[in-house]
């Protein structure tokens, strides 16, 4: 009895180190450009920032993606592996043969990382480094945006590069005061067009008293002209965003 009770004891053990084994880990790198300590010491540095934020964080080299659309295979590498974080999931590919990065986030993420503004905050943190071959500071970097655009949300309550809650809007003060400047000049002209004893005057003459002035002489001087050519608009414009598509945001680009 004792000897079957110690079997299922060590079998118990054996599915919980293969199930262990089983997880993928934080940083995957397929493409050997990291050294071994210093995948440990980002997948310590991953496993701090999630435990904080409750969210979960990916991050590959890979060789090549086979030919793959870079944005499907990003959406699967974070759907298969990191969406299960309370507060969403975001991770970077990156394909070494291509020198190109794709970064994605689940529908919770794109709430907190936008595509508009915490994307290309995630880009300028880490692209310089990934593009100087610091691949190993280029995750760190990463991963400390991904910290601190979280942080950022959590205290302030709105993603990063929205206004805060009372903030002003110039934009709207700017229309505002545009729009009370037209319409004070509006009701101005109304009161004085309003009153009996006040018009507009026809000619300049008007102004002066009758046989109080003479003029002995009559002649007209040019002084300058200026005149101001603007070009047409052309009327083409450009867009770009995030891939944001079945729930997912995010973006890449090249290195």
């Amino acid at each position: 009895m004792l000897k079957k009770f110690l079997s299922l004891i060590v079998l118990i053990l054996l599915i919980g180190q293969v199930a262990y084994a089983a997880q993928i880990s934080s940083v995957t790198d397929k493409a050997k450009v990291l050294e071994p300590q210093e995948i440990e010491m980002l997948n310590q540095k991953i496993r701090k920032v999630e435990q904080v934020h409750k969210i979960k964080i990916g991050v590959a080299f890979v060789k090549s993606i086979g030919g793959r659309d870079m944005v499907t295979a990003s959406n699967d590498f974070l759907d298969e592996n990191f969406a299960n974080g309370k507060n969403g999931g975001i991770v970077l590919l990156v394909d070494m043969k291509n020198r190109k990065y794709e970064m994605s986030t689940n529908r919770r993420m794109l709430e907190i990382i936008t595509d508009a503004n915490g994307i290309p905050y995630l880009k300028d943190k880490f692209q310089p480094s990934l593009s100087s071959g610091d691949y190993a500071g280029a995750v760190n970097e990463f991963v400390g945006g991904v910290d601190e655009l979280m942080a950022y949300y959590e205290t302030h309550g709105v993603p990063y590069g929205q206004r805060l809650p009372g903030e002003i809007d110039p934009i709207a003060a700017a229309v505002a005061a545009v729009t009370a400047i037209i319409l004070g000049v509006f009701i101005r002209s109304m009161l004085i067009g309003s009153m009996s004893n006040i018009h507009h005057a026809v000619a300049a003459i008007d102004y002066l008293k009758k046989n109080t002035v003479k003029f002995t002489e009559s002649r007209d001087t040019f002084l300058f002209m200026n005149v101001q050519r603007r070009p047409r608009s052309s009327g083409n414009s450009r867009s770009s965003g995030g891939h944001g598509g079945g729930g997912h945001g995010g973006g890449g680009g090249s290195f």
